[in-house]
């Protein structure tokens, strides 16, 4: 259960930053017929984010489990611009050598 929690508070630091409007993980326009939507990826994220710390409340009980949720979502939110960043860099290489 627990590694589903934190697999889970992964996945929804994910949509948050999909959410914010300066992400660079996926490039403007990638998503087919407009489905990506930054406010649905937002109330995704939350929802993951209630389910994550149900999971850790089954085995921990609250206390613990909004303190998971509380680091977990954080740390994995700083972590996906680094990613993102990444990501773009290599686009970006990868354009630059086909021209």
């Amino acid at each position: 259960m627990q590694v589903l929690a934190v697999l889970l508070g992964l996945a929804a630091a994910a949509c948050l930053y999909l959410a914010a409007p300066n992400q660079v993980l996926l490039p403007p326009g990638t998503m087919p017929g407009n489905l990506f939507r930054p406010r649905l990826a937002g109330w995704l994220g939350l929802a993951l984010i209630c389910a994550s710390t149900w999971l850790w409340h089954l085995t921990d009980g609250w206390p613990v489990a909004i303190a998971a949720s509380l680091v977990t979502v954080p740390c994995a939110l700083s972590m996906w611009p680094f990613i993102g960043t990444y990501a773009a860099r290599k686009r970006r290489g990868a354009r630059e050598r086909q021209a």
